[in-house]
């Protein structure tokens, strides 16, 4: 891949190249966990049991755990 520097297409390097894909790989590792958390959860039963996490702590536990599982797996691919 090459770039414009100083009026001169030069290469640019394995970083930049990173930097460039980065928001993309970013956004898909989110979009994939949101998908993920979907199959077992609406977005209303996500919010409530976020408005509900100091009054229902063992539900709030449970999707804690899952939606961290959830983000494990993304990571490590």
């Amino acid at each position: 891949m090459k770039k414009w520097l100083n009026g001169e297409m030069v290469e640019m390097t394995e970083k930049e190249i990173a930097e460039i894909n980065e928001p993309a790989l970013s956004f898909v590792y989110e979009q994939r966990i949101v998908l993920r958390i979907r199959e077992k959860y609406s977005v209303d039963d996500e919010l409530a049991i976020l408005r509900q996490r100091d009054t229902k702590p063992d539900e709030f536990a449970a999707y804690n755990d899952f939606v961290e599982g959830i983000k494990r797996e993304e990571r490590e691919g």
